[in-house]
């Protein structure tokens, strides 16, 4: 997937709440302040002096100029725009192997008191699904980990999938991870247990679970990539 705008490097000064920040550019010694996209904690990437990756916002009514839509971490950049994750699921869904006969029907689909991200279809059987994407970005040792702040309105998603079995809809949830690291995903357990368990119930249950990692290039090809599934250990 394409990246539109203009884009600048920075190092991150401080983060007073979850979505203001105060960022250098690079070449300058004037502070700006810049919006975060993402609500979780992002601790361990978006710590003071770390390197950022920031996008100038034009033609809005904002009190901030910029967006940090990556962070880089050891060598690797994250994206941490997860309003991208459902445009990204859009376009290379196809890429996913469970998904070779899948199409999408709707998006922003509701079922009981949840809207889930889209409502798909298996051309070969006619199966309806509805399909949850979660956007993970903290990664430990190799292993991906969601949530990394307690979620109680994922916790219901994951707990309405599950009854959607029962109206014979198929339920899949897909983990979009945003940086190449990661080897598996887990659920975070020790941030939001309740979450952890509703996924292992919903498994059981049979909602299908899915997890892939992506390449994001913020400098050279502007690209952020669905590239390989990795595995979903419970």
């Amino acid at each position: 997937m394409k990246l539109s705008g203009e884009f600048f490097r920075a190092r991150l000064i401080k983060r007073p709440n979850r979505f203001l920040a105060y960022v250098q550019l690079e070449g300058s010694l004037e502070e700006v302040k810049a919006h975060v996209p993402d609500p979780g904690r992002l601790e361990e990437l978006l710590y003071s002096s770390a390197e950022i990756m920031v996008r100038k916002e034009l033609g809005t009514e904002r009190k901030t100029m910029y967006t940090v839509v990556g962070v880089k971490y050891e060598n690797n950049w994250v994206n941490i725009q997860s309003i991208l994750s459902n445009k990204l699921f859009e376009e290379e869904f196809k890429k996913i192997p469970f998904f070779k006969h899948y199409e999408i029907l709707r998006r922003e689909y509701t079922f009981g008191s949840s809207r889930f991200d889209f409502l798909m279809k298996n051309t070969k059987t006619n199966e309806e699904a509805l399909v949850e994407v979660k956007s993970a970005t903290l990664v430990k040792e190799g292993k991906a980990l969601f949530p990394d702040a307690p979620t109680k309105r994922g916790a219901r998603h994951v707990t309405e999938l599950r009854e959607a079995l029962q109206k014979s809809f198929k339920s899949i949830i897909v983990f979009i991870i945003k940086r190449e690291d990661a080897t598996s995903l887990s659920p975070f357990t020790e941030m939001d247990p309740i979450f952890s368990e509703e996924l292992k119930t919903a498994k059981d249950s049979g909602v299908i679970i899915l997890a892939v990692k992506c390449s994001y290039d913020p400098i050279d090809k502007l690209e952020l990539n669905i590239e390989d599934e990795v595995p979903v250990i419970l």
